[in-house]
């Protein structure tokens, strides 16, 4: 006699409830240290990354002190001086020829994103 229980939708509920339980877990944009980076129109990749549950904001920033919590922001730093780290991922070959004159990337873009522009210029560049 074929058994009359069917365990497939009981291992769907156990599996959404894993995915959704790893996704509501805290990440640097949702538990309101910077959900404001979500924001603009136009996102950096990592946040973009970030937002799918990658661990995007490690691209830019590594844990320098005590973890965040809901409650209190974590110790970050660079993983590399600005225009360096730029350049890891933004290689040479994209980059333009202001790249070789000036000595940050950050005085005109901003690494999070942009409402108004897809190379996020900042709004008074």
């Amino acid at each position: 006699m074929k058994n009359a229980f069917n365990i497939t939708p009981i291992i769907n509920l156990f599996i959404i409830l894993l995915m959704a339980s790893s996704v509501s877990a805290g990440t640097c944009l949702n538990n309101n240290c910077h959900q404001s980076l979500t924001t603009p129109k136009h996102l950096h990749g990592p946040i973009a990354a970030e937002m799918a549950g990658a661990d995007g904001c490690m691209t830019c920033h590594q844990p320098s002190g005590k973890p965040c919590t809901t409650e209190t922001a974590g110790k970050f730093m660079f993983t590399k001086e600005d225009k360096e780290m730029c350049l890891l991922c933004h290689g040479r070959d994209v980059a333009t020829e202001h790249t070789k004159k000036e000595k940050t990337c950050l005085r005109c873009h901003d690494p999070h994103g942009s409402e108004d522009n897809y190379n996020f210029l900042r709004k008074d560049k």
